[in-house]
């Protein structure tokens, strides 16, 4: 395994820590929480509640130096998983030294990255122009700042102040014959002779779950190269709403936050970098998509005033910066994407522009379905938006066994098959993840073993004795068993509280979907495509979505995946200023309903819990 040591303990606690990235080794303050410790020492655990001891997602197998006289939230801890040394890392002090195992639901998730290609004219806002300027001559009295200007025909010429020095010796030294590369009007870069160095761009996706950074040539618009990971801000809560709170709650919250994404971000950028044999000051724009609370966070901006009536951003606007102003390590600029309102962000923008949504005169939705659930409805001449509180049950999040797209994760289940399950990588099964969760409810309910009200029936009230013996009661709830967990041979369940929480996203999501329909006085009859994006939504079961409610049925035969279409937008954005000026006549014109007080919404929501 690969071994990173801090230098110095100055006494204090060690704790070794095996995970999949290999060994680390780290030090700690006596008493210290350990899933702080973990966070603040860059190993990320998922903590889907924020460290309150309500998810259960933060174990840790503590292998030597365990307290056994300490045992936290055994409801979230079976009595084998306590007795091997499994504990919650948020509710576990750190007294002595430790060697802990961090579990592999905490590994290498699957991100998605691919979406749907539209044509678009390649017409970035980097341009690279190589020009042989005037001498200056007694005649020709003109500075050098105005030589550069009048030469490169850029009036208002915006030069950082970094590049004054260096900008007289670069025009003599190659006899005033040089390349310049700009963003718009401003002087990123001016290089001696004709330059053959290349300019590349970045399109950022910053989910709540997951980061995608794409590599493009702004030369020829092709990606070079794409890294996803999980979203490190995923320790600090699984939606928007907890990290929000973490800012709110923590006095440094905001601060530990904005420098995990922005770490993120570099870390990322330096591998691709690497990978490509290019050099970081030649990346000249990143075009980045999030939802607003990402965004606010990159930014650094508090999000307090979005968690509370009347849930207003500081911004939404599409803005540029220079990528270092704001930590990003490239040496050029970086483009926000504009986004909606507090709760549609420019993701949303994104999917809209790179969807199709905005091609005909007919109305088709677009729902974007994962951590949040946002959807907008359009057509070439208007587009009306809302957001609805899903939850992250999606994600498998909020789920008992639920975990993200990572190997091992269930993603089908089928229970009219031997093996009622398949996992990603054909690996052992771990728990399960959110297009499992969606076909978990929907074969429970058409097998028998779940009513439409969604309550799970006793053993006597199964009709097909198979599936008795999945049935057991663990205090005064039901669970059905899925599947052994390897990890620590315990089984993998689906419990009714796990139906509850799908009953409220599915309602969610379809709720949402009636009002935008109830807005525009149409019916789901008139709906010509609904376009699935995100992760979720990419792998998800159509017909499950369909057969427990969540996706109406009449809509059923026009469901179309398309993929990532958040970073698609991105990729657009990046390379044609065409793009970004219809974008901004979009949000321009773009309407946001506001779910939380309209009681029509409480009415759809309620009728939808039921499963049919």
């Amino acid at each position: 395994m690969n071994k990173c040591k801090t230098t110095s303990n100055d006494g204090k606690i060690k704790i070794a820590v095996h995970c999949s990235e290999g060994e680390k080794l780290i030090f700690a303050e006596k008493g210290g929480n350990l899933l702080d410790v973990l966070r603040d020492n860059k190993v990320y655990v998922e903590s889907s509640c924020n460290g309150k001891g309500k998810c259960g997602k933060c174990k840790v197998k503590i292998i030597s130096g365990l307290d056994k006289k300490t045992i936290n939230n055994n409801e979230h801890l079976t009595e084998s998983e306590i007795e091997s040394g499994f504990r919650l890392s948020c509710e576990t002090i750190v007294n002595g030294d430790l060697e802990i195992m961090i579990p592999e639901e905490n590994g290498t998730m699957t991100v998605l990255t691919e979406g749907e290609k539209y044509d678009y004219e390649l017409d970035g806002l980097v341009e690279k122009k190589h020009v042989a300027l005037d001498k200056p001559s007694i005649e020709d009295q003109r500075d050098d700042y105005r030589r550069l200007s009048d030469g490169f025909g850029k009036k208002d010429l915006s030069i950082d102040f970094k590049n004054f020095p260096i900008m007289g010796e670069t025009m003599r030294s190659e006899d005033f014959d040089v390349t310049g590369i700009f963003f718009k009007n401003r002087l990123l870069s001016l290089e001696s002779g004709k330059s053959n160095i290349g300019t590349y761009g970045l399109a950022v996706d910053i989910g709540t779950t997951t980061v995608a950074i794409y590599l493009l040539d702004l030369e020829n618009g092709k990606v070079l190269d794409v890294q996803s990971q999980v979203n490190r801000q995923r320790s600090y809560g699984a939606d928007v709403i907890s990290r929000i709170n973490f800012t709110m709650e923590n006095p440094r919250g905001l601060d530990i936050l904005n420098r995990s994404i922005i770490e993120q971000i570099n870390d990322i950028i330096g591998l691709l970098c690497q990978r490509n044999s290019i050099e970081k000051d030649n990346i000249y724009d990143t075009a980045i998509v999030g939802n607003t609370t990402m965004i606010h966070l990159l930014l650094k901006l508090t999000c307090k005033y979005m968690a509370m009536s009347p849930y207003i951003a500081m911004v939404t606007e599409g803005l540029e910066f220079k990528a270092r102003e704001i930590g990003i390590d490239t040496g050029g600029m970086v483009s926000l994407i504009p986004g909606i309102s507090s709760y549609v962000g420019s993701d949303i923008t994104a999917g809209i522009m790179s969807s199709g949504l905005l091609k005909s005169e007919r109305y088709s939705l677009l729902l974007d379905l994962g951590t949040n659930g946002e959807m907008a409805l359009g057509n070439k001449n208007e587009i009306i938006t809302c957001s609805t509180a899903a939850g992250p049950a999606f994600e498998g999040a909020n789920i008992k066994c639920g975990m993200g797209g990572v190997i091992g994760a269930i993603s089908k289940i089928d229970l009219s098959k031997n093996k009622i399950y398949e996992t990603i990588g054909n690996a052992e099964p771990l728990g399960i993840c959110g297009s499992g969760v969606m076909d978990m409810v929907a074969q429970l309910l058409s097998h028998g073993i779940v009513d439409e009200t969604g309550k799970m029936l006793e053993k006597d009230e199964i009709e097909d004795e198979k599936y008795r013996d999945r049935i057991v009661r663990e205090g005064k709830m039901l669970q059905f068993i899925v599947a052994d967990n390897s990890r620590n041979q315990e089984n993998i369940i689906f419990t009714q509280k796990d139906i509850r929480e799908v009953q409220l996203a599915k309602a969610a999501v379809c709720a949402g979907m009636k009002i935008l329909l109830k807005e525009k006085n149409i019916g789901f009859d008139e709906i010509e495509k609904v376009y699935i994006g995100g992760g979720f939504g990419n792998y998800m079961n159509i017909k499950s979505s369909v057969q427990i409610g969540m996706i109406p049925k009449e809509l059923g035969g026009k469901i179309k995946s398309i993929g990532n279409c958040a970073g698609s937008g991105a990729k657009m954005y990046l390379l044609s200023k065409n793009v970004r000026d219809k974008t901004k006549s979009v949000v321009d014109k773009a309407v946001y309903i506001e779910l939380s007080k309209r009681p029509d919404f409480q009415d759809y929501f309620v009728d939808a819990m039921m499963m049919e």
